[in-house]
């Protein structure tokens, strides 16, 4: 059975590529001498290969997470300023149709996360950082035809710049064709 998937021929549906956006929210720390927001809005490009009818791999492609945040130095000075959160992921996933259009998609996977933090007034400049993190995800889809899905998904990874960490969990809409 295993040499049969591994080495069979490609179906009509065995690529796909997609799209999505929708709300993103970032956890991080806040101070009272800095504005602080952590919603903004988000995109994501992605590509997958069907390995079975249940399991694929994607590669995706995120971003346009943007949050302002403060922290304290190591000598204790506040600084406060914005975080720009992008990344690629690869992850791995199950498909399980539980209903004859209606489905649920689970993935799990690495993501490398680059997130640039870029200082508020009095200070200037900028430091960027990437870190590798890992990245889940669970979706909601609805097959309009047996080539184009599109549904709901959530997202969470986690970003880092300078000694800060945060959370990002994204909710949005998305369409997906396969070929």
């Amino acid at each position: 059975t295993v040499a049969t998937l591994g080495c069979g021929t490609a179906r009509a549906t065995d690529f796909s590529i997609g799209a999505g956006g929708g709300a993103s929210r970032g956890k991080v720390d806040c101070l009272a001498a800095f504005p602080c927001d952590r919603s903004d809005t988000n995109f994501k490009l992605f590509a997958g290969y069907q390995v079975t009818p249940e399991i694929d791999v994607r590669l995706s492609y995120f971003g346009g997470d943007s949050f302002k945040g403060a922290d304290l130095s190591p000598l204790g000075t506040q600084f406060g300023g914005t975080f720009k959160v992008s990344g690629v992921g690869l992850t791995a996933g199950y498909l399980w149709r539980f209903a004859p259009a209606w489905s649920l998609h689970g993935q799990l996977g690495v993501a490398s996360v680059r997130t640039r933090f870029d200082y508020a007034d009095p200070f200037s400049g900028s430091a960027s950082k990437t870190t590798t993190q890992p990245t889940a995800g669970l979706a909601l889809g609805y097959d309009v035809t047996p080539a184009v899905r599109v549904g709901l998904d959530l997202d969470a990874t986690r970003f880092k710049a300078h000694n800060t960490r945060g959370s990002l969990q994204t909710l949005g809409l998305f369409a997906q064709y396969a070929f």
